[in-house]
């Protein structure tokens, strides 16, 4: 379980520090998480899954996805959301801004 919680924090591309903020824990609770020294209680592992929309039997077996279904289960959104998941903050950034910008779009094609 330890490395799937790594790979959380990793595919959220955020730093232990950020990680730990936001679950209302210090950087070192996470380090000693990820480091082996501490293993996480279920009420740590039940927030996380909340607040980051986990997987539980992922989380726990590694079976099924990483993160719960969103919106639907259609192959397109699903795809997005795993490539959006791998790309940069700053790229993570620019594709939301093109994708706010096709929604505009939209919106005004519908007037």
């Amino acid at each position: 379980m330890i490395s799937r919680l790594i790979q959380i924090r990793k595919t959220l591309h955020m730093s232990q520090s950020e990680f730990g903020k936001k679950l209302g824990v210090s950087r070192d609770v996470i380090g000693n998480i990820e480091y082996g020294r501490v293993i996480p209680k279920k009420i740590f592992t039940e927030h996380l899954c909340s607040i980051f929309d986990v997987n539980k039997d992922w989380l726990y077996t590694g079976k099924g996805n990483m993160f719960n279904d969103l919106v639907d289960e259609s192959k397109e959104l699903n795809e997005a959301l795993d490539l959006f998941s791998q790309l940069n903050p700053s790229l993570q950034k620019y594709a939301l801004k093109q994708i706010k910008g096709l929604f505009d779009i939209q919106r005004e094609q519908k007037k």
